[in-house]
């Protein structure tokens, strides 16, 4: 079926009216040019010579239009000699060898399609432009493994190398060193799940920072970094205790981060605990003015974005990657219970969130990496991670938790060696 935009219909003209230029030494790639017409239409016209009906640009677009049957096609035309004509054919084919791409351009183009068809590019293409790990799972996404407080492997300032992401061990408020590691690139988006203040000790010890006393120096320093190692107009998403609301909110503030929305993760369980009201929720903040009022089956998560930013930053921006019929709640199972991973994220939930906010390819901060869930996530969108964590027993677990479900062993930044986090027989880091 011949598909011309209306726009372009007053120029078609009988597809045998005109003919390709004889000695046209460009050979160009006609299935995919027929790929594109089929997907895209005739967008420009080819363009021809009146005294002669070759055609001087467009040669391989009129071949493809005939392979797909067309009968018709949208011509611009032109009158010069044989010499003049000659030149057009050469600059037509030469500007295009001389022509260059903005990567970044081109990454950020590429990483706003669902697919790729009529681009003139496929997804293996992309995923080697991108860097992209192929996404394998050797064991259930939500599966996290045990503290070993035995044998620990990471130490402080360890930068391992989990495929194309990397893990810090060290503080997530020293925005200096992690600049250090992550050197000119700057994260897309951030998710992350900050101590809540509550002083919670599991099996595996106390969680570090988890004191009502340092958590306001943690989250200042913490989304100061944030900012820092962030592209301008980033999505931020946080999860938070609803009693630490107003600290959350301003030290988000703060930074320059603007808060946006309040989103709600909805469980399937509520969580046992002194209120008179059982929660079966989490917060998440999400940006620029805060819903209004209280919910009790969820867990929220704040949605911001970081200062700076050309345009919209949200839906119907170059910064969104989703449809429009997404909504402030989540309604996602909470995964198995963990007791050394007691605050564990599902990945389902954080996968959701970075479809949203996160392009093919882009790499995505986690300040406080705990059990390794937003490394998953990314795996899992075929993008990047960059996680910091303080403890190294975590660290381990995360290093531990990618090896067993990719299969990929992590690399320590500064020997090259590669460590196997499975194995009892593993040395130090």
């Amino acid at each position: 079926m011949v598909k011309i935009p209306e726009t372009l219909e007053a120029l078609a003209v009988d597809i045998d009216s005109v003919r390709p230029f004889e000695s046209n030494p460009r050979r160009g790639d006609v299935k995919a040019i027929a790929e594109s017409l089929r997907v895209n239409g005739q967008y420009r016209p080819i363009v021809a010579n009146k005294r002669t009906g070759e055609i001087l640009a467009g040669n391989h677009t009129w071949q493809a239009a005939k392979s797909l049957g067309w009968s018709r096609i949208a011509v611009s035309w032109v009158d010069v000699d044989d010499e003049t004509a000659s030149r057009i054919v050469l600059v037509d084919n030469r500007l295009n060898d001389l022509a260059d791409y903005d990567d970044e351009a081109l990454k950020l183009l590429l990483a706003g399609l669902e697919d790729y068809s009529g681009t003139g590019y496929d997804a293996d293409y992309v995923a080697d432009l991108l860097g992209l790990d192929e996404p394998v799972a050797l064991t259930d996404v939500d599966e996290a493994p045990e503290i070993d407080e035995k044998q620990i492997i990471s130490k402080q300032g360890d930068v391992w190398h989990l495929g194309s992401s990397l893990l810090l061990v060290g503080d997530s408020t020293d925005s200096e060193r992690l600049l250090e590691v992550m050197g000119e690139e700057r994260a897309d988006c951030v998710w992350t799940d900050p101590p809540y203040g509550v002083n919670y000790e599991g099996v595996a010890g106390a969680i570090m920072n988890d004191s009502s006393e340092d958590l306001p120096a943690l989250l200042d320093g913490a989304f100061k970094t944030v900012v820092a190692a962030s592209k301008p107009g980033a999505a931020v998403y946080v999860a938070y205790s609803e009693k630490e609301n107003v600290l959350f909110h301003s030290m988000m503030s703060k930074a320059g981060i603007l808060v946006r929305q309040h989103l709600v993760w909805v469980k399937n369980t509520l969580v046992l605990g002194r209120s008179d009201y059982q929660y079966r929720h989490e917060p998440i903040f999400a940006g620029e003015i805060p819903e209004a009022g209280e919910v009790l089956r969820h867990e929220g998560i704040c949605y911001g974005f970081t200062p700076g930013g050309a345009g919209r930053l949200g839906r119907g921006g170059s910064h969104w990657f989703g449809d429009n019929s997404q909504t402030t709640v989540f309604e996602i199972p909470k995964p198995p219970r963990n007791p050394d991973h007691p605050t564990m994220k599902p990945v389902e939930l954080i996968t959701a969130m970075l479809k949203n906010s996160l392009p093919k390819g882009g790499l995505v901060l986690d300040l406080f990496g705990g059990s390794g869930s937003t490394l998953i996530a990314a795996h899992h969108l075929r993008s990047r991670a960059v996680l910091v964590e303080l403890d190294e027993k975590y660290a381990d677990a995360i290093c531990r938790r990618w090896q067993a479900h990719t299969g990929i062993m992590p690399v320590l930044d500064s020997t090259g060696e590669t460590v196997d986090f499975c194995s009892v027989e593993s040395g130090g880091g």
